[in-house]
């Protein structure tokens, strides 16, 4: 599929979601640059190495979160898609035209499971950005629906036009990926060309890691750890390739009533909060956002969909972690991840 296709480089995104990836490494003397904080409500990890280290700067990450925050974070008010989902009069940036058409892009190919525009959804669960906690009604879901489409939204003359006013856009679900990739931007711009990026667990990579002479190496987290309490499920190396990580069994919210459990993962298409068999997606492509985006709509679909969508896409790689028809933690792995794994 996407190996051994040409490297190309995107932009992206803000917030929550889980980390499902851990960076492998050994505590020798640091042998690179890095630079490391908390944005996002999560951590980032930023290692390369160049000659051109003097001309790279915190500052010029911390740039490029504020850009980020100020054009697409729901947890700020005066942000400019907390403006559009308050219907105000604003004109949208290049940064939030971008990861609109590239998600609309992506809502097309995944028959609508993934789908920026269930913000009012994620509200009425408690996942947005005022973590209200509702009494879970499904006619209120209903209603909701009507809001819901991302067909239902365009940009026109930089602005945001909506069929329903109730509409609210919501691109956390690509937030990490998409920065990873901006970052990567930045990073190719100034002459780097061995780095690997993470936020909060989605990574992005370019060339090796020479302190180790070789590409670099992650490792997958298990969602359920075995009986040996092994962290790691999977170590994969990278091979100038990006890898975004999707899941349930982190992001959830119990009902202090009914003791019912809702996880973050919405379905767009019937508004309901559902935990599948799957546990957790991993997937590689070029781009982190392409990652993270296909990642969360496997969250939603079944284990077939999910294959299918792998199978039928040249974008992308996928691992999936599921429970089987006899309750037992089984994988499934593209022809094209399994060549990226790092047998024991």
């Amino acid at each position: 599929m996407i190996l051994g296709n040409k490297y190309y480089f995107f932009k992206k995104y803000c917030l929550v979601t889980l980390a499902s990836l851990l960076i492998i490494s050994c505590n020798y003397q640091k042998p690179y640059e890095e630079f490391q904080g908390s944005i996002f409500g999560t951590y980032y990890n930023v290692k390369f190495f160049s000659h051109a280290e003097d001309l790279i700067k915190q500052s010029d990450l911390d740039s490029i979160f504020s850009i980020f925050n100020n054009s697409l974070s729901t947890y700020i008010n005066s942000s400019i898609i907390s403006r559009v989902n308050k219907n105000e009069d604003v004109l949208v940036d290049e940064l939030f035209i971008d990861v609109f058409n590239k998600s609309k892009v992506i809502f097309q190919k995944t028959a609508g499971l993934f789908d920026p525009t269930i913000g009012e959804l994620l509200e009425y669960y408690g996942f947005g950005p005022n973590k209200e906690i509702n009494d879970i009604d499904q006619n209120q879901i209903l209603l909701i629906l009507k809001s819901v489409g991302f067909n239902k939204v365009s940009i026109v003359n930089n602005k945001v036009l909506k069929q329903n006013l109730l509409t609210k856009l919501d691109f956390n679900a690509i937030a990490k990926g998409y920065a990873v990739d901006i970052i990567a931007e930045m990073l190719d711009k100034n002459g780097v060309n061995d780095y690997i990026i993470n936020i909060g667990g989605e990574l992005r990579s370019k060339g090796k890691n020479h302190f180790k002479d070789s590409f670099w190496k992650i490792g997958i987290e298990n969602p359920e750890k075995n009986k040996n309490g092994d962290v790691i499920t999977k170590k994969i190396q990278l091979n100038n390739i990006s890898i975004a990580s999707s899941g349930n069994y982190r992001n959830y919210r119990v009902d202090p009533k009914s003791g019912k459990k809702y996880v973050h993962t919405l379905n767009p298409i019937n508004g309901q909060s559902q935990q599948t068999n799957i546990l957790s997606a991993s997937v590689i492509s070029e781009s982190c956002f392409t990652a993270d985006a296909y990642a969360t709509a496997m969250m939603v679909g079944s284990l077939d969909y999910s294959k299918s969508l792998t199978e039928n896409n040249d974008e992308i790689e996928a691992y999936i972690i599921y429970f089987d028809s006899d309750n037992n933690l089984s994988e499934y792995m593209s022809d094209g991840f399994k060549k990226l794994v790092i047998q024991p």
